[in-house]
């Protein structure tokens, strides 16, 4: 009997693995550096300020984001069901709901000095986090469009094309920074006008994407429909946008209660911390990225396998960087401080200790982050919510203070005992997960729809000629008593030419070809998958009377219809039978 392997699955995962940390890297890297940049530069003051006034760019960022990632996934899904047309709806709507977005923030740039009070209080912070915001909002059409397509053109078979995007844009952000930070009088507002920069500036590594003839993706009326569209991303994208709201709101709470309880030096300590949770997502970000591409892709088409594969390597790939970079940290802790800025004696001892001990919760902040992505990308969205609000501030908070009381009462540090708060909550937020997904669904972590071999076939053939005849018969041997002898037949035969041809179509790239074959009341169903060279065969014209046997021309006159799709730069080609 054929087997189901991860071939596939495990190359498609790597071609989408560099792009994705590329990506995630390029645009880390550039919030990383600019705070590097604004504390060598211009102390840890203004780096403080720039820091509260981060609150306001994850604000700016929620429509960007949550209907970026919530579209991209939700298009991932009606692509692996062959409805490009929903895809398009999709993408016309969320893109033209960003700008609206985007426009009504600028209105808000009027409001600059009353959202810094709001944001620092009257303190010697208050009038950087003005003059900062006011030049967010301004921005906000084009930090909205930017970080929505991104994440289209990575699910739309142009994942490079994204990650050029990312990189060129924030490779300009950090020469403008360095520029404008060094030689003009701008002080903190030139942080976030050469992110603007860089975005405005990358904007022709697009024209590409816009003229290929490989995009999938195309703008339809955004008012038709847009009820529909707009809830499908919504609900997708929903966990994302909780994650900027509950980090917003934990940026927000954390500032406050640092400085009531601990100080303003202890601000710029907090915010190395954070710039560590950014080196981590260096490592993780990109990992994970495929799950909401590729995955969102393979749930859309029922691939069960397929995710469970690609689940397994990125777990396992995530915890073999993440045990490399916590040990370059605790070994390298001093220098880690340093990079921001970190160079007076008591502040860098401050920064140190709690740095040794807020690195600790990344394992299991590395699961909940995973966790959070996978139920998102299989639309478990009320688990991927939870863990989301759990993690960002629902279990950190109250941690948090239940951490400083205890301190003060036992005459402890308490900016230490806020690092350890952050331990405890990702270990809540982890449990919470488990204990949920196990009442609810009555599974493990993976809770996909179990498939038995009664349901679905499938296998997994290497490309060699002969193995033509054995999906022959595993077809045949599936159909019994599923489907009529003459039907059987026709569509066993089908499946013999289907694989000769993608065979001698696909060239030498065909690594394994993955069939799929299940029924539903009216017809069956049999796909295949492969990573060979285009090869549709509905575009095939017939140039002789005659047909021959290994010729494409024999299953187009023994199926009902054929679909084809180049998706995530695969052949998908789906066959149907009347039952």
């Amino acid at each position: 009997m054929l087997k189901r392997n991860a071939k596939l699955i495990r190359t498609k995962f790597i071609q989408y693995l560099i792009p994705s940390i590329m990506t995630t890297v390029a645009l880390q890297a550039g919030n990383i550096v600019d705070t590097i940049l604004v504390g060598n530069i211009l102390g840890s003051e203004v780096m403080s300020a720039v820091q509260i006034s981060s609150t306001i760019l994850l604000f700016i960022q929620i429509p960007g984001y949550m209907l970026g990632i919530g579209g991209s996934i939700a298009v991932g899904n009606l692509l692996g069901k062959r409805d490009t047309e929903g895809a398009g709806k999709v993408f016309s709507a969320t893109f033209t709901t960003t700008v609206i977005f985007g426009l009504a923030f600028m209105l808000m740039s009027l409001f600059s000095e009353q959202i810094a009070v709001l944001l620092a209080g009257k303190t010697l912070l208050t009038e950087n986090v003005a003059s900062v915001i006011r030049i967010m909002f301004l921005g906000a059409p084009l930090i909205g469009i930017a970080l929505q397509m991104m994440n289209y053109m990575a699910v739309d078979n142009h994942p490079r094309v994204a990650t050029a995007y990312v990189i060129l844009s924030n490779v300009i952000n950090l020469i403008s920074d360095y520029i404008l930070l060094t030689y003009t009088p701008l002080g903190a507002k030139g942080t976030i006008l050469s992110t603007l920069i860089g975005y405005f500036l990358a904007l022709f590594v697009l024209i590409p994407y816009i003229r290929s003839k490989k995009r999938i993706l195309k703008f339809i009326n955004p008012f038709k429909n847009t009820g529909k569209m707009m809830k499908l991303a919504t609900v997708t994208g929903l966990p994302t946008m909780l994650a900027v709201i509950c980090e917003m709101l934990r940026n927000l709470v954390m500032n406050i209660i640092i400085i009531n309880n601990i100080g303003e030096d202890a601000v710029a300590v907090y915010t190395v911390c954070l710039n560590i949770v950014l080196i981590c997502e260096l490592v993780l970000g990109g990992v994970i990225g495929p799950m909401s591409t590729i995955g969102g892709v393979l749930y859309g088409e029922k691939d069960y396998f397929g995710i469970k594969s690609l689940s397994k390597n990125i777990i396992k790939l995530s915890y073999i960087l993440l045990s490399v970079l916590m040990i370059v940290l605790l070994i390298f802790t001093n220098g880690a401080a340093a990079l921001f800025g970190i160079d007076d004696g008591e502040l860098m001892n401050m920064t140190v200790g709690a740095l040794r001990i807020f690195v600790l919760c990344l394992p299991v902040y590395a699961f909940n982050r995973f966790m959070t992505v996978y139920y998102q990308t299989t639309e478990k969205t009320g688990v991927s919510n939870l863990i989301t609000v759990l993690q960002y501030c629902g279990a950190l908070l109250p941690c948090v203070l239940a951490a400083v009381a205890l301190a003060k009462a036992a005459g402890f540090d308490c900016l230490n005992a806020v690092m350890a708060a952050f331990i405890a909550s990702e270990l809540l937020t982890a449990f919470a997960a488990v204990i949920t997904v196990n009442l609810k669904y009555k599974k493990g972590l993976f809770i996909l729809p179990e498939s038995t071999d009664e349901d679905v076939l499938d296998i997994s053939v290497s490309p060699e000629l002969e193995q033509a005849a054995s999906v022959s018969w595993e077809i045949s041997r599936f159909c019994e008593g599923k489907l009529d002898a003459h039907r059987a037949n026709r569509i066993a035969v089908a499946a013999e030419e289907m694989t000769v041809n993608t065979i001698k179509h696909g060239g030498k790239s065909v690594k394994s070809i993955d069939i799929m074959m299940c029924f539903t009341d009216e017809e069956a169903l049999l796909r295949f998958r492969d990573n060979g060279a285009p090869f549709n065969p509905t575009d095939y014209s017939i140039d002789n009377e005659g047909y021959q046997f290994g010729e494409i021309e024999v299953m187009l006159k023994l199926i009902d219809s054929v679909n084809y799709m180049r998706m995530l730069d695969f052949n998908n080609t789906t066959l149907e039978i009347k039952r």
